[in-house]
């Protein structure tokens, strides 16, 4: 993963940071249908066909409050974004103070060695881009 420096304004101060590099061409459901039909004996149209219909169906039953967990890659669940608008009593309470409905992701983890680690993320080796 490339990085590069960035400044950013802290406490009335400028500090600097290293930053992740994200590459301009971006990964679309084609291309994953092609690199997973390659490790396994699925054609990239069914890939494609299943991954297209994966939203729909996590959002079914993540509607439904179930968190959604894919094996080797993590949960998936709504989380309700209030803003810092809370009441003073439980009958006050309402949807009027939700702000936005989010998609709550938790990488999976596995134990290796006494310790967890998550399953993505744990083998990133930064390099730092240009000058």
């Amino acid at each position: 993963m490339f990085y590069k420096k960035s400044r950013a304004k802290v406490g009335g101060k400028y500090k600097w940071f290293p930053r992740a590099c994200v590459n301009k061409h971006t990964v679309n459901t084609q291309d994953l249908g092609e690199a997973i039909s390659r490790k396994c004996t699925v054609t990239p149209a069914d890939v494609h066909a299943v991954i297209r219909s994966l939203p729909e169906v996590m959002s079914f039953f993540m509607e439904n409050g179930n968190s959604v967990h894919l094996d080797g890659l993590g949960s998936f669940y709504y989380k309700l974004s209030c803003a810092g608008n809370g009441v003073d009593t439980p009958e006050e309470v309402s949807t009027e103070q939700v702000k936005a409905v989010r998609v709550q992701f938790i990488p999976e983890r596995r134990k290796e060695n006494g310790k967890y680690c998550r399953v993505l993320g744990e083998r990133v080796e930064l390099v730092k881009f240009g000058d």
